[in-house]
């Protein structure tokens, strides 16, 4: 996979506790046990998703938009716990 010159942006951010990566891809582990090609369906598929949904996040960063965002992670984990 080649990056798109926009994605290197979303290299530099720092990890952080959640995104909304995260809660977009919180089935992942499912997605991947059903991929043929485990390695190919996240190269070209699942990060390429997840560094859109980043470099969205940096876009449009607001402090009350990151609140809400660890929010709505602690829900997502409450309903796959379920």
């Amino acid at each position: 996979m080649r990056y798109e010159p926009e994605f290197h942006a979303t290299l530099l951010m720092p990890a952080g506790i959640t995104s909304e990566a995260s809660i977009q891809y919180t089935d992942e582990d499912q997605l991947l046990n059903a991929a043929d090609d485990v390695d190919w369906v996240y190269v070209e598929e699942v990060l390429p998703a997840k560094m859109k949904w980043n470099l969205e996040s940096i876009r449009r960063f607001r402090f009350r938009r990151e609140i809400l965002t660890m929010f709505r992670t602690v829900f997502a984990v409450i309903v796959l716990i379920d």
